[in-house]
């Protein structure tokens, strides 16, 4: 992906210098109309990732072993021989492994010479050693995540900068300018935001990114532009929200959506819903429709939901005219809380896909599937808490069964111990065959300080065959620590710790 390669940190500072100084300028001001604080947090990680991949060998058969009931193996692994001469078998290559460190910066600074100023800022740097492979965005040694500043004055907010919209449309970041008011009287609040779009998940510029990966993307900015309007009425509240994204010169549209949420609390019954519709398309998009209802004190709820999705592509990709295949679910979740101890809970589900828009020879496609889960957390004492859950889908095309189990235990107040393991089949997409994969690991935690905390572990995956495929060594290993610290404190809290 040449594309986010060549975003080195000085073409990402060369975007960033407005908002930067911006931010510099705001912090050196005197502080009048209030004292100057500054709260957040740093937090230092390194992840080790060990993979041995597989890979297919064509034998001949006179080089492998055949037992007595007929079975063939080459060095241990079984393989499969076809026809007089030729067999194929699997094997692990050598070990490939991969270390990243990362450091985040989150600060929030006030009190900067002008009431309900704030700067805020979530920095993140990225070294990685000499690996076998490249690990995703370990390549890209700066981002800044977050780097705005904000002024509240009464029912209004301002921010200019970088920043991030989170709703049903996505996590949207843009280099910009947000306002929005607030009506106390009708209990209703606006918002209008736009600027320059950044690559969703990657807070740089949206056609950067893709530059190299898909050439017929113009070499122009993408520019967003979104409203929102939320109102809260009794026990009701609705948001609704327009966004669209367009190229600099407007020659061309990169997206076009908008979305409802409605949440409201009726007697007896929770009622939440949302939806959206893509104007580029002309058609709906993902929606729900969820009511819980409490039964017997509160100890039990059910739910009940029915839920449509389509799969989202802005138009600077190809696969949205490959059209993507909806599918409509009814789903139920019964919970039960026996004291605050002891939960468990259940779910089912029924879905069905849309037309495909191919079929199979002689038979239609299979377009209906289940899906099944089921899960407990049991705390049997203060210093023990068992949680585990399983997983099944049974549906066109794939299969997945999953499941998962950890055990935590405190021996002091700050130090947290936790066993997790794994198993999993999946075929067919991201497909283990008909093998199975084994897993597990350890989880610390150590609470230094008041202000520090220290975490760390390892983990391990093996993948085994019932087929007689491949059986691999411990293929997968994991292993990460980090070091999080918390700066400055809240002057909102009596004994002026952190939050």
């Amino acid at each position: 992906m040449t594309g986010v390669s060549d975003l080195r940190p000085g073409r990402l500072a060369r975007g960033l210098w407005p908002w930067s100084a911006l931010i510099v300028v705001l912090t050196a001001l005197p502080a009048r109309a209030a004292a100057q604080g500054v709260r957040g947090w740093t937090s230092t990680n390194v992840q080790m990732v060990g993979l041995r991949p597989i890979a297919m060998d064509t034998l001949l058969k006179s080089q492998v072993t055949i037992d007595a009931s007929g079975n063939a193996t080459y060095e241990g692994q079984p393989v499969t021989c076809t026809g007089d001469s030729l067999c194929v078998g699997y094997r692990a290559l050598d070990r490939a492994r991969a270390v990243v460190a990362t450091q985040d910066v989150s600060l929030t600074a006030w009190g900067l010479g002008m009431q309900g100023l704030s700067v805020t800022t979530l920095l993140r740097a990225r070294a990685h050693g000499g690996t076998d492979f490249v690990w995703p965005r370990s390549d890209n040694a700066f981002d800044a995540m977050l780097a705005y500043a904000q002024l509240v004055r009464g029912p209004m907010l301002i921010r200019a900068g970088r920043q991030e919209v989170r709703s049903g449309l996505g996590f949207s970041a843009f280099d910009g300018g947000s306002v929005s008011y607030s009506f106390t009287r009708w209990r209703t609040r606006i918002q209008a935001y736009g600027g320059r779009s950044l690559a969703r998940g990657l807070r740089e510029p949206a056609n950067e990114a893709l530059r190299g990966l898909e050439d017929f993307v113009p070499d122009k900015s993408v520019y967003l532009l979104g409203g929102t309007v939320g109102a809260r009425l009794s026990t009701t509240s609705v948001t609704a929200r327009y966004q669209r994204e367009t190229l600099s010169d407007h020659s061309g549209l990169e997206s076009e959506r908008a979305s409802v949420a409605v949440t409201s609390a009726l007697p007896g019954v929770m009622v939440s819903g949302s939806l959206d519709y893509d104007f580029a398309f002309s058609r709906l998009g993902k929606g729900h429709l969820t009511l819980s209802v409490p039964l017997l004190q509160g100890h039990w709820l059910l739910e009940a939901t029915a839920r449509r999705y389509v799969p989202y592509f802005s138009l600077s990709t190809i696969w949205g005219y490959f059209a993507p295949v909806s599918y409509t679910e009814v789903q139920g979740r019964l919970s039960w809380s026996a004291s605050p101890t002891l939960s468990a809970w259940a779910t089912t589900g029924w879905r069905q896909y849309g037309d495909a828009g191919t079929a199979v020879v002689l038979r239609p496609l299979e377009n209906r599937g289940n899906t099944a889960s089921a899960g407990l957390a049991w705390q049997p004492a203060e210093r023990w808490a068992v949680r585990g859950s399983y997983e099944l889908q049974w549906l066109p095309g794939a299969f997945l069964s999953s499941a998962n189990a950890s055990v935590q235990w405190k021996p002091l107040e700050r130090v947290s111990v936790a066993a997790t393991g794994t198993t999993f089949q999946q075929i067919e997409q991201y497909r283990l065959g008909d093998g199975r994969a084994y897993g597990g690991g350890l989880d610390l935690s150590v609470g230094v300080t008041d202000r520090a905390s220290l975490t760390g572990g390892m983990s391990i995956i093996r993948l085994e065959s019932r087929g007689g495929s491949v059986n691999s060594p411990w293929n997968q290993t994991r292993a990460w620590t980090g070091l999080r610290i918390a700066v400055g404190s809240d002057p909102g809290m009596a004994d002026g710790r952190t939050r």
